[in-house]
């Protein structure tokens, strides 16, 4: 908000420069004779990492690499984007990787200026980890993207929090001509957001007595949108009845009892 109201542009210089005049004190803090000076001040954040120019040509960090930003991760995702602002002046032979919470670099790929008329630019460039072991992402756990720069001691970093994705019900046993609902048939949808659509693809065939019989439901959260197989069993409603198994009652004589309900 304050850089709007500002009118301030990302990643471009902001605020005015100005001269300042100084003196030396001593230690009761009375100026100093002949040792006026003259100084000039600015405060420049080319990249828009937060951490002025200044400071990052200190060695620390890329002053012309931004702070780089994953798209949203999924437990399931073996593609993973991000984006991160490089100047025109950055160079090449940068890397992003991705590192998972304990420091493991899960991808890796080399990025540099995108270029215009075969001459580097500054711009927003995006980038793409193919082939990503989804078995290391953790639903929940920090995910990070850092840009590592030839010459500076630190990465430009940036993270997110894994998602959890949509899992389907372990095989469950149906009677002929049941309709299983679409939610019902994930698991987890109580830890998905409640905005969460859900849909048949493919509704499974409980027409007829089987051992299996498959679904697709469509799940959809945000712009986000998966595809989960379930699986079902189908018996005839009197074999269900028959493999039903009763809560055993302990009676006294002479007393009427109801049985237990099937388990």
């Amino acid at each position: 908000d304050m850089k709007a109201t500002a009118q301030v542009e990302e990643n471009k210089p902001f605020g005015e420069d100005f001269i300042f005049d100084s003196w030396l004190s001593d230690t009761n803090k009375k100026l100093i004779q002949n040792t006026y000076g003259t100084g000039y001040y600015y405060l420049q954040d080319i990249d828009g990492d937060g951490n002025p120019d200044d400071k990052e040509e200190s060695g620390d960090t890329n002053p012309y690499i931004g702070k780089p930003e994953l798209e949203e991760v999924y437990d399931v995702d073996t593609t993973v984007k991000g984006k991160v602002f490089i100047h025109e002046l950055a160079g090449t032979g940068h890397k992003a990787q991705l590192v998972d919470k304990e420091g493991t670099v899960l991808a890796e790929k080399t990025i540099a200026p995108n270029e215009k008329d075969g001459a580097p630019i500054s711009d927003t460039v995006e980038f793409e980890f193919t082939g990503v072991d989804s078995s290391k992402l953790i639903a929940k756990d920090e995910l990070k993207i850092q840009i590592v720069s030839p010459g500076f001691d630190k990465p430009e970093e940036g993270s997110t929090v894994i998602k959890e994705s949509p899992k389907a019900v372990d095989k469950q046993t149906v009677v002929v001509g049941f309709k299983p609902d679409a939610k019902e048939s994930i698991r987890n949808n109580k830890n998905l957001p409640e905005d969460a659509e859900y849909s048949w693809k493919t509704e499974p065939d409980t027409s007829n007595v089987t051992d299996s019989t498959k679904g697709i439901v469509t799940v959809k959260i945000g712009n986000r949108t998966f595809d989960v197989d379930v699986e079902f069993a189908v018996k005839a409603s009197q074999a269900m009845e028959n493999d039903a198994t009763y809560v055993p009652i302990t009676t006294t004589p002479e007393t009427t009892v109801q049985s237990g309900k099937p388990t």
